[in-house]
């Protein structure tokens, strides 16, 4: 938990040689090519149903969903059934919040969603960075966007777990040093836009996801080598 801290904090840092209101104003350029002004803003998003819009908008996290799973997902049968429920039981709250049956409901949706994303004759099912990314986009302010570049900078990929990185996640956004940094950053953001169009998002833990993303060197979306 300290390294994931003190990462954290470095990442939104205002100034130096990568200061996050620059990156931010990239990222949330409307103008831009960037994914932040429009994964969680894109409408329709109803919070207690799955669209085709929702896979679009995930689609431009550099993740994809195959036909399969599509149909999974989207038409009316169990598999849908089940995501469907598993969504209606996770309220719509900020992550720092959350309580032990908030965060297993999450866990309970998250696994739901892997599982149709593989095939049932998939050895090693590991869809995990797509599921985390159709989470967030239902409820942005409670599951953090989980992918390699994520995880690895905040030193979780060891861990292994979701239960582990979302618990880390619910410290770190409790932590009233972040959530300062946090809501400095969006601000520096807005500092540095100049002449771009931004719209960043309002719920802190999207901002932070952003702000970590942005950060590192290296990007790299691979679903492998991550958990289960």
């Amino acid at each position: 938990m300290g390294l994931a801290r003190k990462r954290v904090l470095e990442a939104l840092l205002p100034a130096g040689p990568r200061p996050v209101g620059e990156r931010l104003a990239r990222f949330y350029d409307r103008d831009g090519d960037y994914a932040g002004a429009t994964f969680a803003a894109l409408s329709p998003n109803p919070p207690n149903d799955l669209t085709a819009v929702d896979l679009h908008a995930v689609s431009m996290l550099s993740v994809s969903v195959g036909p399969r799973a599509t149909r999974r997902l989207l038409d009316d049968g169990p598999s849908r059934n089940d995501v469907l429920e598993a969504l209606e039981a996770v309220p719509v709250m900020d992550l720092h919040v959350a309580g032990p049956e908030v965060l297993e409901a999450m866990g309970h949706l998250y696994t739901t969603v892997k599982g149709y994303l593989s095939a049932p004759t998939t050895a090693h099912p590991n869809r995990w960075v797509t599921a985390s990314k159709i989470c967030a986009r239902k409820r942005p302010a409670l599951f953090p966007v989980r992918d390699r570049v994520v995880c690895g900078y905040l030193g979780l990929l060891d861990l292994g777990s979701w239960q582990a990185d979302y618990q880390v996640f619910r410290s770190l956004l409790g932590d009233p040093e972040v959530q300062q940094a946090v809501d400095a950053a969006a601000d520096a953001a807005d500092a540095s836009a100049g002449d771009r169009r931004l719209r960043i998002d309002t719920e802190r833990l999207r901002i932070l996801d952003a702000a970590l993303w942005t950060y590192p060197s290296r990007r790299d979306d691979d679903e492998q080598g991550s958990e289960e």
